[in-house]
């Protein structure tokens, strides 16, 4: 008995002794865990991998107390920081996606989902290396052999996507948001934008008319939209729906989820 409240005791002793990291979403931690692996002690906001609820920011007090917020810098996170600041003026806050090449949208904000492309997560590697050696310097050489062993692994995902897309009889796409952008465009997918509503009778001759002039096949959809919107479109076009999630943990496995959705043979 004293041999197991003694291996407790050891474990907390060291979990609060380790630099604690705030992430609010699982993906979010994947990225910070490749480089820093063991040395932080990340804790998520949001671990059931759905968009966190702002009406519940009662949720996240105890986050507060972290050394670090560390983000994408997400509209949702910005509000998450000015909450953290007014109970930890301490807290440091740390943007992975700092100075990278964002995309546009049409109000002219930037489109933050910058994370589901290969190549600029490379970028993203770099700041997370280059924020953890300054925060814990005297792990700087396992934080390098990390990086670049991280970065091998991007290299590797992007040129096999690549090939199996190329491979595949895939023109475009149907979505309903702004999420997919980076990814649609590192591999050059049309990604034709639809309102998220129910299609109604009198669209559906334009829609098969542009259906078959851009070739399009599925329709794809975040995992916390409602289905039915997409299952009206579904009977219109030769293709399947595929749901996706970019909040989850393990990237990799997300973007092949996508790349499997999508892929014509």
């Amino acid at each position: 008995m004293f041999k197991i409240f003694f291996i407790l005791l050891l474990f907390y002793s060291s979990a609060f002794s380790m630099i604690a990291v705030t992430v609010t979403y699982p993906v979010e931690a994947f990225f910070l865990k490749k480089i820093a692996d063991k040395t932080f002690y990340i804790r998520v906001i949001e671990e059931s991998e759905t968009k966190f609820n702002l009406d519940d920011l009662s949720k996240i007090k105890k986050f507060a107390t972290s050394h670090y917020y560390i983000n994408f810098a997400l509209d949702e996170e910005k509000i998450i920081e000015d909450y953290f600041k007014k109970r930890n003026p301490n807290l440091k806050v740390f943007n992975m996606g700092e100075s990278l090449p964002f995309l546009k949208l049409k109000d002219g904000k930037i489109n933050p989902f910058i994370w589901l492309d290969p190549i600029l997560a490379r970028d993203i590697a770099k700041n997370i290396y280059m924020a953890v050696s300054k925060i814990n310097p005297n792990d700087k050489e396992i934080y390098k052999i990390n990086y670049e062993r991280f970065l091998d692994e991007l290299d590797e995902t992007y040129l096999d996507i690549k090939k199996r897309l190329v491979e595949s009889d895939l023109y475009g796409i149907f979505s309903f948001n702004n999420e997919l952008d980076y990814f649609t465009n590192r591999f050059r997918i049309n990604n034709y934008h639809r309102k998220y509503k129910m299609l109604h009778i009198d669209d559906v001759s334009s829609l098969l008319k542009f259906v078959r002039k851009e070739n399009i096949k599925h329709i794809l959809i975040s995992n916390e939209a409602d289905f039915r919107v997409a299952q009206s479109f579904k009977g219109h076009i030769d293709g399947k729906i595929v749901e996706y999630n970019i909040y989850t943990r393990n990237w990799k496995v997300n973007l092949y989820t996508i790349l499997r959705g999508i892929e014509n043979f």
